[in-house]
């Protein structure tokens, strides 16, 4: 994308960030990982995208049952606000899962693209924290 075109997009996602109008979101399967991919990437499995995002989707069978691994981007590399990746979140899978960012060891960073991860866990698995007290409360009294 060139410069102009890279202006271009920036200026429509700021209208649709104002706007909170995404477009749909269109679902791509990819059920052999993205063409001509390396790494983590051969095992995206979906592709989400609407006016504003597009959401890579890598399925994981942890400890905790299935964690979906979404990289999340625009088309000019803008920073998605806090408030869209829960809507992501919410939109794509439920607002009752819980998604977490991670902030790795240095050795197993990864700073490839402008992308942006979550991690989008089992619906009602409960993390030992919350932002939530009186979750927290409730739990330290039994």
């Amino acid at each position: 994308m060139n410069r102009d075109q890279q202006r271009h997009a920036a200026s429509l996602e700021r209208k649709a960030w104002k706007s909170g109008e995404w477009g749909h979101w269109r679902h791509t399967p990819l059920p052999t990982g993205l063409p001509n991919a390396n790494g983590w990437c051969r095992e995206i499995r979906s592709s989400y995208a609407n006016d504003l995002y597009c959401v890579l989707v890598r399925p994981l069978h942890t400890s905790w049952g299935l964690v979906h691994h979404c990289a999340i981007r625009t088309a000019s590399n803008l920073e998605p606000p806090w408030r869209d990746k829960q809507r992501i979140k919410n939109e794509l899978f439920t607002p009752l899962s819980t998604a977490i960012e991670v902030m790795p060891p240095a050795p197993e960073l990864v700073d490839e693209a402008d992308m942006y991860h979550i991690w989008v866990m089992p619906v009602r698995t409960a993390l030992p924290f919350s932002l939530n007290d009186e979750r927290h409360k409730k739990g330290m009294a039994a």
